[in-house]
């Protein structure tokens, strides 16, 4: 039978498991928003430069999709502790920041062809 601190040290360790993997869920709903918004008509690149630029951000987002889905994947499947997956989610994240970065200029930069152009 598990003592008591042992049953509470594995009960921290599921909560956390699940914090991370409705926190990636709701990551991979932004990411999906982020593709929309690049596969709309008003992103469409008029310019080599650009569609080099949203191309590399889809590439961006598709890897960042699928990196999603696999922690997610060793998350329920208990192949990785919680422990070891949070320095991933924490590398994921930033990634996922600099491509919402990245998306936004693109748009800034296809919505002001519209105002100017």
């Amino acid at each position: 039978m598990r003592t008591s601190p042992e049953m509470d040290r594995i009960n921290r360790s599921g909560s956390k498991r699940n914090a991370l993997v409705v926190r990636l869920e709701r990551n991979l709903k932004d990411v999906n928003l982020l593709k929309t918004k690049l596969n709309s008509y008003n992103c469409e690149p008029q310019t080599y430069s650009l569609f080099e630029r949203i191309e590399a951000l889809r590439r961006g987002l598709e890897t960042l999709r699928r990196n999603d889905q696999e922690i997610i994947a060793a998350l329920k499947e208990r192949k990785k502790s919680a422990m070891e997956c949070a320095e991933e989610v924490n590398e994921h994240y930033s990634e996922f920041h600099k491509l919402q970065r990245g998306v936004e200029e693109y748009l800034g930069l296809t919505q002001n062809r519209y105002i100017h152009g």
